[in-house]
């Protein structure tokens, strides 16, 4: 902190003299330690992080720092939800960091202010004290390793917490296995077979699992009889599979149906020939 240097060279005289700690620091650690912490599940795990860390400022006869941190901490215990660091009440030298810590404060005032602390208590409570613990390992200025630690941490934690806030991924659209069905019908005739309904089944199934998209319903004769005739035959055919797509649960506005006759048989024949496997509707898929 601004001031904690100053503290700092005047508890030195009394280290000096024998004193074992800055006055109050070992009061606040031993009352926290010995805490049964209350309230939210947040607060409690703010109590616990707040004495590792204070403890650990303890261990490195960092006085002020640590008594800071345990009352921080003490105020959790007692369920009382305390802020992470105010940056004006600390110094940096590297200006980078300051204006790198400002940014952080901001994720982590986000992350506070949303459920997280009711979600993750944990994780947020990890978040706020490494923030803090890299504020003031970045005042001090001189542990590298110390201030990457900390730093480190608190962004994974940041992560983890912006990671399980984020709306479950839609899953992608199925691709069906065959971009194109085929319903077989017998000769002369418009009806769906049993055979057929099945396979509309089928295509009514994939276009579910492709959210619906557009299909196109072809009908198709084989080469006997006339052109106008089959023309208007193929026509029957798609519009029966239509409907029993319709039937089947796909919207009709995601379907449309054409007759093509004689054209593009499935299995080349000479004109007049009789073909079962020419005698169908393709339904396509886009893509």
């Amino acid at each position: 902190m601004k001031f904690s240097r100053m503290i700092a060279s005047l508890a030195l005289p009394i280290v000096i003299s024998g004193c074992a700690s800055f006055p109050g620091t070992t009061h606040y650690l031993d009352e926290l330690k010995t805490s049964s912490p209350s309230g939210a599940a947040f607060t409690q795990a703010l109590s616990r992080e707040y004495y590792a860390f204070a403890q650990s400022e303890k261990d490195q006869y960092d006085w002020f720092n640590s008594w800071h941190f345990a009352k921080k901490g003490l105020d959790a215990a007692h369920g009382t939800v305390v802020p992470p660091e105010d940056l004006s009440d600390w110094s940096f030298d590297d200006k980078q960091a300051a204006a790198d810590l400002a940014v952080a404060r901001t994720r982590l005032v986000k992350a506070l202010d949303s459920n997280a602390p009711t979600r993750l208590p944990a994780l947020t409570a990890t978040a706020q004290v490494k923030y803090d613990c890299w504020v003031e390992q970045q005042d001090e200025g001189w542990q590298t390793e110390d201030i990457a630690a900390c730093r480190k941490d608190f962004l994974a934690a940041m992560d983890a917490i912006e990671a399980s806030a984020k709306p479950a991924a839609q899953p992608a659209a199925v691709k069906p296995a065959t971009d194109r069905f085929q319903v077989f019908f017998d000769f002369n005739q418009a009806k769906l077979t049993p055979e057929a309904a099945k396979i509309v089944q089928e295509v009514a199934k994939a276009a579910k699992a492709a959210n619906y998209p557009k299909l196109t319903v072809i009908g198709y004769t084989d080469m006997s009889g006339g052109a106008d005739f089959n023309m208007r035959l193929s026509l029957k055919r798609a519009e029966a599979v239509r409907k029993a797509l319709i039937a089947a649960g796909v919207p009709a506005d995601r379907l449309s149906a054409e007759g093509r006759g004689k054209t593009d048989p499935l299995v080349p024949t000479k004109d007049g020939v009789r073909e079962p496997q020419n005698r169908r509707v393709s339904v396509r898929f886009p893509g």
